[in-house]
């Protein structure tokens, strides 16, 4: 199955169209207002009186319990991604089994934010050089998270894996991020300005909107993302099949 554009974002789709993919779209709206909720909070909090007016949404609570509750809300965000790319990668619709949730969890989530930290510093270092580097790393180290999701490897072998995998489809990718990111950040862009213009640019409904769209939009592209992975995964299988059956078929040998 080869990464043809239009149907890895068909079949992506379809990965999150289901019981389980709402269930994971609802997790991530609510677990991403209520950090952002949290971490406003916090901020509020912690600014002076005209920079804290700026801030919305907040609510007032004890310090130490709203700052617990950004670290703890900042902490569980990932597990959902991890949960989400597992439940994509899988094609499970139904139900999340039980294992996407637990296995190795804590491991997975040190890497993955130790490794989204190093992908960023990359992105970051070759765009400033350069603007085509910083794109080549972002989309040959694509499924960095998959791999550590999926496969359970830590994010320096994960990155590797994931030039592999991606090696040779830079550009069917990066077209691919491009017709699903773009419009979504144009229309997120607009509404997000056109809140702002009507209710004012301290409203908590403005900011609470935006969040939850993008909260959505994550998980959604991450199903995008999954089926890319699988595709691609699939095509290399079947080479190594082929070059393998080369190899051993005596009727391929050179003949004298």
């Amino acid at each position: 199955m080869s990464l043809q554009i239009g149907s890895t974002i068909t079949h992506g789709l379809r990965r999150v169209a289901n019981r389980n993919g709402l269930l994971l779209v609802v997790a991530s709206v609510v677990l991403g207002a209520a950090w952002q909720v949290a971490f406003n909070s916090v901020m509020a909090a912690s600014l002076p009186a005209e920079a804290a007016g700026q801030l919305a949404p907040v609510v007032d609570a004890p310090f130490p319990v709203l700052a617990a509750f950004a670290v703890v809300s900042f902490l569980v965000l990932p597990v959902v991604s991890v949960v989400a790319i597992r439940t994509f990668v899988a094609g499970e619709t139904g139900s999340i089994p039980r294992e996407f949730v637990t296995r190795r969890i804590g491991w997975v989530v040190v890497n993955l934010m130790v490794g989204g930290a190093v992908f960023g510093v990359l992105v970051t270092v070759g765009t400033v050089l350069f603007l085509i580097p910083g794109i080549i790393v972002y989309v040959a180290l694509l499924f960095m998270a998959v791999f550590v999701a999926v496969e359970d490897e830590n994010f320096v072998a994960a990155m590797a894996d994931s030039w592999r995998l991606t090696r040779g489809n830079w550009i069917r990718l990066f077209v691919l991020l491009a017709i699903v990111i773009v419009p979504f950040t144009v229309a997120v862009t607009a509404l997000s300005i056109g809140l702002t213009i009507a209710v004012g640019p301290a409203s908590a409904a403005a900011a609470l909107v935006t969040v939850a769209i993008s909260m959505a939009f994550s998980i959604v592209i991450l199903g995008v993302i999954a089926e890319a992975f699988e595709r691609l995964r699939e095509e290399r299988d079947r080479r190594g099949e082929l070059g393998e059956s080369g190899a051993t078929d005596p009727g391929s040998a050179p003949t004298a």
